[in-house]
């Protein structure tokens, strides 16, 4: 596989980074101090063509879109909003002066000229902006495909004179033919980048959902119980953008929470004398200048010594490290795999009977007899959405002697994720070694 070298020049991608992993591409310059940031503002959500999504109408999808931005993320930051989208008429600030901030929405030719402008009219600290990267639907056929399927039938006996048991028990196949559908896939993912009032950016992050959504509710309730007590409902053409969204919203808001708990926790740990600093990394070419990727890869690298490690960190190469990483990844990527139709068997009670009966002695007891047999289900097939990262990363010491080496090849959901399982298991040996344990 052809291999890019990071160059020199992305140093951007060596600030200090922070918070571990969760769902999304995650970076974030400490440096900042964004936890102590006091006020922002935040931009109405941006749509593909990079237009502002704004409506006052609380049906329409523009409004609930930035509102839910507004109330499940932002409100969590714990620091006074200038919100620009839907959610301004319940602003007062807005409500009292619109005027004031119009000019906040004009084009600038830079983040520097809008961190300015945001600065001059606001006072705020920084401003975030998030934008829809992907949005599409996918509509496919799942074909009708014959399978032969193994079926069973039996009886069970409890708490009869002869004890719990099972008879008549029969087995047979059959050929049954899982029938044609037309499935629905939906795509939507999203950016969202934070910059101080200079417009230097301090925080990147970048998540996407790919699903049928069959139950969404129920789904998203079992990551985290993101909808509260919503009743499940399928996705369609008309709302599947707004549900995704607020899905995706609720991942971000746990990632950044990650920032601020994850770094106090660290920041208490008991370090020994021992420091880690960073070499360069082998990138794969599908990388190339991807900005979100470069910077979460290299913020996982340094963020997961921090966490996995008893050593001291050397983020951007001040420090005098002893020990140092290096590596190379072969592969970061999502990829997609089609499940065939499939079919297989669930079992249904036929009926159910109880009798009596007395023992030797003249003891009533209550016999239960159940027959049961096996009923088809059936699976359309679908597309699998899968992460791979693989490589192999090495620590060494200054003279570059390799002390300690691991190499794997993890998958997951997200690469972000994959990744993460990677930096867990090299940094678990590297902490053995420094600590002698």
């Amino acid at each position: 596989m052809n291999l890019k070298k990071i160059a020199a020049g992305l140093t951007f991608a060596m600030m200090l980074p922070t918070a571990a992993f969760a769902h999304g591409e995650l970076w974030y310059d400490a440096k900042s101090h964004l936890p102590q940031f006091k006020k922002i503002v935040v931009y109405p959500i941006k749509d593909l063509d990079g237009q502002f999504k704004i409506d006052e109408d609380e049906n329409s999808e523009s409004y609930q879109i930035n509102d839910y931005f507004n109330k499940r993320f932002v409100r969590k930051l714990k620091m006074k909003t200038i919100s620009l989208g839907a959610s301004l008429k319940e602003n007062k600030d807005l409500r009292r002066d619109a005027e004031k901030y119009q000019s906040l929405y004009d084009d600038v030719s830079s983040e520097q000229e809008r961190g300015e402008k945001v600065f001059n009219t606001t006072a705020s600290d920084g401003y975030i902006i998030a934008q829809i990267n992907l949005d599409k639907t996918e509509p496919h056929l799942s074909p009708s495909k014959t399978v032969t399927v193994q079926m069973k039938s039996w009886t069970e006996e409890k708490g009869g004179p002869n004890g719990n048991r099972t008879y008549d028990v029969r087995n047979w196949t059959v050929r049954h033919t899982i029938p044609a559908q037309e499935l629905m896939l939906y795509h939507l993912g999203l950016v969202y980048n934070m910059y101080n009032r200079k417009g230097d950016k301090i925080m990147t992050y970048r998540n996407a959902e790919h699903t049928y959504g069959d139950d969404y509710g129920d789904i998203i309730g079992i990551l985290g119980g993101l909808f509260g007590g919503r009743k499940s409902k399928p996705l369609t053409t008309d709302n599947y953008r707004v549900e995704v969204f607020k899905s995706i919203v609720n991942e971000f808001r746990k990632d950044f929470e990650d920032i601020k708990d994850d770094f106090k926790e660290k920041d208490k740990k008991i370090r020994i004398p021992k420091t880690i600093g960073f070499k360069e990394i082998n990138l794969p070419k599908n990388i190339g200048g991807d900005e979100y990727a470069l910077k979460s890869i290299y913020f996982g690298m340094k963020n997961s010594a921090m966490e996995y490690t008893d050593a001291k960190v050397d983020y951007d190469g001040t420090g005098k490290a002893r020990y140092f990483v290096q590596g190379t990844l072969n592969s970061y990527y999502l990829d997609r795999r089609w499940v065939e139709p499939y079919a297989d068997t669930y079992n249904r009670l036929v009926s159910s009977e109880e009798s009596d009966w007395y023992d030797a002695k003249g003891n009533k007891h209550t016999k239960t007899i159940n027959r049961y047999t096996t009923e088809i289900s059936d699976h359309h097939g679908y597309w699998h959405y899968f992460a791979n990262v693989s490589g192999i990363f090495y620590l060494v010491d200054d003279g570059g002697r390799v002390l300690v080496s691991h190499g794997s090849n993890e998958t997951d959901d997200k690469t972000a994720d994959a990744y993460l399982h990677f930096l867990k298991d090299f940094y678990t040996k590297v902490n053995a070694y420094l600590t002698g344990k």
